[in-house]
């Protein structure tokens, strides 16, 4: 599977392939090491069938949009009130509310099965439509 993010220390933008659920929390390792002012860059994985799913976060809390091979967009939900999470999106600024918020590692589960199965949905993480 192909993944993508930001790096803002370079201006550019990096592709690689993802195999595994080590490759992928290898992965998040690496860009977590890139947080600016902008916040974390978010990593977008990407498949054949032209689905894919962006996953920002902080460490600990995450926000997840998916978008599935007919091109309709959904957006984790279920988190309380509070402080919004800021990152940064392919070098921009961009920021989800904290009821869009969902434990990193939940989200980081629900980016583990859209490797394995193509689809992010686990019983613990909700998506309503954008």
């Amino acid at each position: 599977m192909r993944a993508s993010y930001f790096d803002p220390l370079n201006a550019v933008s990096v592709e690689t392939d993802v195999e595994s659920a080590e490759d992928l929390k290898s992965l998040l390792d690496q860009i977590s090491a890139l947080t600016t002012s902008r916040g974390r860059p978010t990593l977008e994985l990407l498949r054949d069938d032209g689905s894919s799913l962006a996953l920002s976060s902080d460490g600990r809390l995450g926000f997840l949009v998916f978008t599935n091979s007919l091109g309709e967009s959904f957006h984790s939900s279920g988190g309380k009130p509070g402080r919004r999470l800021i990152f940064d999106y392919f070098g921009s600024w961009s920021e989800a509310p904290s009821e869009a918020l969902i434990a990193f590692s939940e989200a980081f589960r629900s980016a583990v099965e859209f490797l394995r199965e193509g689809t992010p949905e686990t019983e613990a993480v909700l998506f309503e439509p954008d």
